[in-house]
């Protein structure tokens, strides 16, 4: 066993550093000081220090997004460790690489009365791939090299996601390392990407051959995907409906079977009119609720599910699950398909994508700037190559969806779409931009904004040049859209206006700040490098935001008429 605490913590960060992790985020407590030491130590690690342990939480979660590597949480002990919940939630069901690790008091001490202790053990239950409970200086330096790595090969997996270390520290808790752990072997993980066998990829390939089908490809984080997918897409002749988190929508890959226009479409029932032969689909359910329920409500019509491993299909229609990566398996597919669709499959999907995409610049074209479409329509017009897009939850995401046209710059979209919250958005935005380096926008609805306002701070506090886009309706948007409308409670417990201005919030935490309501003033301001962190304020109007919707919906119907 180990003789110190300092140096059980250097042999464990120093394994993660050997991993392959090098971004730490942490709060300061005094439980956790051998890991903060540790961390202090290790020339491999950047260190992010939060006053906020739920903001830390989130904030790893878009450092971990931008990597694609896991992302070490360091808290103290009690309701420090529990404010990382709703960050590791997010983790879990977004497919996001975190390693949290908690410090805790001795055995004896819990239950007894002592101060900051809690039951730890499992604090997350079902929310991590794995969790355990150690005392610091119980396991020798090779078994906590082997923990370390253990920890680091769940959280990277397949799928993956979250796993938490929960480890007792007993006092002294500033003592001396007792030996040298740089010597100690590491395990090394190497990850590998697997596609069908191949008497299933050639059973696949007959399968799509000269059928008239569709690809649906919901929010992932592959970047590898893009190519495999309009490979596929190619061989076969079919559309893809590319969700904006799907990495399809943007980028230098070939785009000519990307449909911009997915959700429009399926709001004015193309999928009835041109309903495929056949559906594959890959990632996590469809932004698009018109999208998933014609998935749901058409189960006769076979759907092929590529997933790795889990199972995250809600409308349980898929016919057929690939345990396979997605875009091995579209690879090999690709390379096997025998014939294409007809060609005036992939042309009828193209000239009522163009249809629809004109329908909704002239529903546009007419109304005062800012609505919500016209924003998202906006940032795809004037975000620049190289910059990222952070989107929120409700509304924001749903209108990026809807109208974010589909652009030959590489722009990156990103969204905490695992448990759809829309809590910590600007702390996961501020984490993806802070080790990117990318010009990058957060489009924020104002409830977000006040639900992370800790996040606000952070980010002036670190200076990271970003773009904060806050669509201000004064609360609840999306509840307008919903069966509660027009209830006698409806402003009371889902509207809830609360009537903050924040370009004054912005201002007092000194970030730069301006309220908008001129198209050319928002264009020029999204095509300015920000130098450090600034906000954006629109101000929109809840209830003809459903007015703005609806006539989209109906122009875009009327333009598919006799398509």
């Amino acid at each position: 066993m180990t003789e110190t605490n300092a140096t059980f913590a250097a042999t464990l960060i120093g394994a993660f550093a050997r991993l392959g992790v090098r971004h730490v985020c942490l709060s300061p407590g005094s439980r956790n000081t051998p890991l903060s030491l540790a961390i202090a130590a290790a020339p491999e690690l950047t260190d992010w220090v939060h006053i906020d342990e739920r903001s830390s939480g989130f904030f790893a979660l878009g450092v971990a997004k931008a990597t694609r590597r896991p992302v070490l949480i360091v808290t103290t002990s009690g309701t420090a460790a529990a404010e990382l919940h709703p960050a590791i939630v997010e983790a879990r069901y977004g497919r996001v690489p975190i390693i949290a690790i908690t410090a805790d008091r001795p055995f004896e001490l819990r239950d007894v009365g002592a101060p900051q202790t809690i039951d730890q053990q499992n604090l997350y239950g079902s929310s991590v791939h794995w969790a355990h409970d150690i005392e610091a200086t119980s396991l020798d330096a090779r078994r906590t090299a082997a923990l370390a790595a253990r920890l680091f090969a769940t959280a990277g997996g397949q799928p993956p996601g979250p796993v938490h270390l929960n480890v007792r520290f007993r006092e002294p808790l500033v003592d001396a390392i007792d030996g040298n752990p740089a010597v100690v072997g590491v395990p090394e993980v190497i990850s590998a990407r697997a596609h069908v066998d191949d008497t299933s990829a050639s059973y696949l390939a007959d399968a799509v051959s000269a059928r008239r089908g569709v690809l649906v490809v919901g929010p992932q984080d592959d970047p590898d995907l893009a190519a495999a997918a309009t490979a596929f897409a190619a061989a076969t002749g079919w559309p893809i409906i590319g969700d904006a988190l799907s990495g399809l929508r943007c980028g230098r890959h070939e785009r000519a079977h990307v449909i911009e226009a997915g959700d429009p479409l399926a709001w004015a029932g193309w999928l009835d009119t041109a309903s495929p032969e056949m559906v594959i689909r890959c990632g996590a359910l469809p932004t698009s609720k018109p999208i998933w329920r014609w998935l749901e409500e058409h189960p006769s019509v076979p759907q092929v599910f590529i997933e790795p491993t889990g199972w995250r299909d809600p409308t349980a229609s898929a016919s057929t699950v690939v345990r396979g990566d997605p875009t091995a398996t579209l690879q090999v597919l690709a390379e096997r398909v025998r014939r294409p669709a007809p060609t005036e499959w992939i042309e009828r999907w193209r000239a009522a994508d163009a249809l629809a995409s004109g329908a909704v610049d002239d529903a546009l074209g007419g109304r005062a700037f800012p609505n919500e479409p016209a924003i998202a329509r906006a940032l795809s017009e004037h975000l620049t190559e190289g910059s990222a897009l952070w989107v929120g939850s409700s509304m924001p995401v749903r209108d990026v969806d809807a109208f974010f046209r589909s652009s030959d710059r590489a722009i990156d979209i990103k969204a905490n779409r695992g448990a759809n919250g829309i809590d910590g958005l600007l702390s996961s935005g501020s984490g993806y931009a802070a080790v990117t380096g990318a010009g990058t926008v957060i489009l924020a609805g104002d409830l977000s904004v006040l639900h992370d306002l800790s996040g606000l701070a952070t980010v002036s506090r670190l200076a990271i040049p970003l773009t904060i886009v806050v669509v201000h309706n004064d609360g609840g948007g999306i509840f307008h859209f919903l069966p509660q409308a027009g209830h006698p409670e409806f402003e009371r417990y889902f509207g809830t206006p609360h009537g903050v201005d924040f370009t004054l919030v912005a201002h007092a935490l000194g970030i730069t700040a301006e309220s908008i309501d001129d198209p050319d003033r928002f264009a020029e301001a999204l095509l300015a490098e920000a130098t450090g962190p600034r906000l954006l304020q629109l101000s929109t109007d809840r209830e003809e935001n459903v007015t703005v919707h609806r006539d989209i919906r109906e122009a875009v119907a009327a333009s598919l008429v006799g398509a």
